[in-house]
């Protein structure tokens, strides 16, 4: 951008206060958008007016008009059919011109009341006969396998009466045919992916609005992933059942292969229906260490189970081979049969069995509760009353210390806006309210803790040594607010979290340590004494495991299975 639009954005900006309103007309202002719109001369541009949302006023019962107005000179631009124009909620240039380049205000009114947001037009110039934009959008393709590379021109299409497009590569057109396909409108199939087809790719969309025809378009710049894994297939053995001699050696081959490029995390065991199978020679039945044989499309792994002698009880049981990759579980079996039938097992042992089988069951849900709960919801979710008939949206609002950047509320900071987001949303599915990061520009702090915590269906608050010294008053509402609904009105489960290790109980409010004692608290920092870096971000480690239990159920089962089921208990 030249120093002349740099200085013009700046006037503009500073001249936008009041003037799309009326004189002695009120309206919220909701600031500048953070989104700038780019583009180059010639092109259209759409400037989107995001007031007309359910989350500013009651758009569907409530009629309102939307006013755009020229940031450097305050006149009105609504209402034209000429190179800018408006439709609905957007503002259009047809042909931007760098003088275009500045703020426009949105002005909506309704019969009760007035807002006001101000969104960003740059116009950068371009080099000749240079197709590409200054501004791409990064976008990534797997060798080997089939991608796709989507249009960012989405907004403009859904707001056109029709439109088409036409794709480069480095400036050159693209056709359809055994490389490349235009599929959903919207979208380029690059079939096979290879490194050649990295570069830089043009989306150019050709439309109609209003029966003017313009031109728009945005550049990707793809980037190739050389290192690939596909799912694995089990080759042996096939589900299928054996039969072998009482009193004879016995022995079985699990084979897998793993397309892949580069490394991989596949690992092969053998179980029964209760236990992972020995890996020591000395026992009668016992697996051997995973071997792995390197082919030019990938890798086979083979894992040998061994029976120096069959006895009875070897008979009549499934013996799983057990895959684990990063693409999912596995599995495939062999029954194990007698050559002669079995004789019936006397009723004595079975009444026995069940007995055993009872106790065992009892310590094993005593012992392993949390991994049973979490398990159960992640298969039986149907067993549970669906969480999103209480009307609620958030399944926990996070509080959290934010005195400064620094110290241990910036490693508060940094756990509450990444690593939770990071497990909690992005692998298991939950989504949570962070003060900060989704609550509104312009809103009053108070009213948004209060109403995001009633939406919400726990309350997570974290909390180091130093967080309740002398804490933040937003903190401090949000804590007082959490726990009243948890403690008195009883409509709100709150959910510990120690950062680090209290060593002084008595600076915590007492109603945090009331549920301290009645419940407990999740202790990261004895998670970071005792984990390495890479489980500490593992959905199945203990934390992490303490933390989903408290958390409310899924309707729809969450991504971060259990690698351990049942079997390994």
């Amino acid at each position: 951008m030249s120093q002349m639009q740099s200085l013009m954005l700046v006037v503009s900006a500073v001249c936008l206060h009041g003037i799309g309103a009326a004189e002695g007309e009120f309206c919220k202002d909701y600031g500048i958008q953070f989104e700038r719109v780019y583009t180059v001369p010639g092109n259209a541009a759409a400037l989107n007016c995001t007031l007309a949302s359910p989350d500013v006023f009651d758009v569907h019962s409530n009629p309102y008009n939307i006013s755009w107005y020229e940031g450097r000179s305050g006149r009105e631009l609504s209402g034209g059919l000429g190179r800018i124009r408006d439709k609905e909620t957007m503002l259009w240039f047809l042909s931007s011109m760098l003088e275009d380049s500045g703020h426009y205000e949105c002005v909506l009114r309704t019969p009760s009341a007035c807002f006001k947001q101000v969104s960003v037009l740059i116009v950068n110039a371009t080099e000749p006969g240079d197709c590409n934009r200054p501004y791409t959008a990064a976008q990534m393709l797997t060798v080997i396998a089939n991608g796709y590379l989507v249009c960012p021109l989405l907004t403009y299409m859904d707001h056109v009466d029709s439109y088409y497009l036409e794709w480069y590569k480095d400036c050159e057109p693209i056709l359809e045919g055994d490389k490349y396909a235009f599929v959903d409108k919207n979208a380029l199939l690059v079939r096979e992916v290879s490194p050649s087809d990295k570069g830089y790719y043009t989306c150019r969309m050709i439309f109609n609005l209003t029966g003017t025809i313009g031109y728009t378009a945005e550049t990707i710049e793809c980037q190739i992933i050389d290192k690939w894994i596909l799912r694995p297939f089990v080759s042996e053995p096939a589900n299928d059942t054996i039969r072998t001699d009482y009193g004879a050696p016995f022995n079985k081959t699990c084979r897998v292969f793993v397309p892949s490029k580069g490394r991989h995390r596949v690992d092969v065991f053998w179980a029964t229906e209760e236990e992972l199978i020995s890996l020591d020679p000395s026992d009668r039945v016992y697996q051997l260490t995973q071997s792995k044989k390197k082919v030019p499309d990938g890798e086979w792994l083979e894992v040998l189970l061994n029976f120096t002698v069959v006895q009875e009880e070897d008979f009549n049981t499934n013996y799983t081979c057990l895959v684990f990759s990063d693409k999912g579980i596995l599995s495939s079996y062999f029954h194990l049969r007698p050559s002669d039938p079995n004789l019936i097992v006397p009723l004595v042992l079975l009444f026995t069995g069940l007995a055993l089988t009872f106790l065992i069951s009892v310590t094993v849900y005593r012992v392993f509760k949390i991994d049973i709960v979490l398990w159960c919801r992640n298969y039986f979710p149907y067993l549970y009353t669906d969480p999103g008939s209480d009307g609620k949206i958030y399944d926990a609002y996070v509080v959290y210390p934010r005195m400064c950047s620094g110290g241990s509320t910036g490693s508060a900071e940094t756990f509450a806006l990444h690593t939770l987001p990071h497990v909690l949303e992005r692998n298991c599915g939950y989504r949570l309210f962070i003060f900060g990061r989704d609550s509104l520009p312009g809103e009053a702090i108070v009213d948004s803790i209060q109403e995001n915590i009633s939406k919400s269906r726990r309350l997570l608050l974290l909390y180091t040594d130093s967080t309740f010294s002398k804490p933040e008053a937003s903190l401090l509402f949000e804590q007082q607010v959490g726990t009243h609904s948890a403690l008195v009105e009883e409509t709100l489960q709150v959910i510990l979290v120690e950062l680090e290790e209290i060593r002084d109980s008595s600076v915590l409010p007492e109603s945090v340590l009331h549920l301290r004692r009645k419940q407990g608290a999740a202790q990261w920092w004895r998670a970071r004494a005792r984990d390495t870096e890479r489980s500490l971000l593992c959905p199945s480690s203990r934390f992490w495991k303490q933390v989903r239990y408290r958390m409310p159920v899924k309707s729809i089962p969450a991504s971060c299975l259990e690698k351990n089921t049942l079997l390994n208990f």
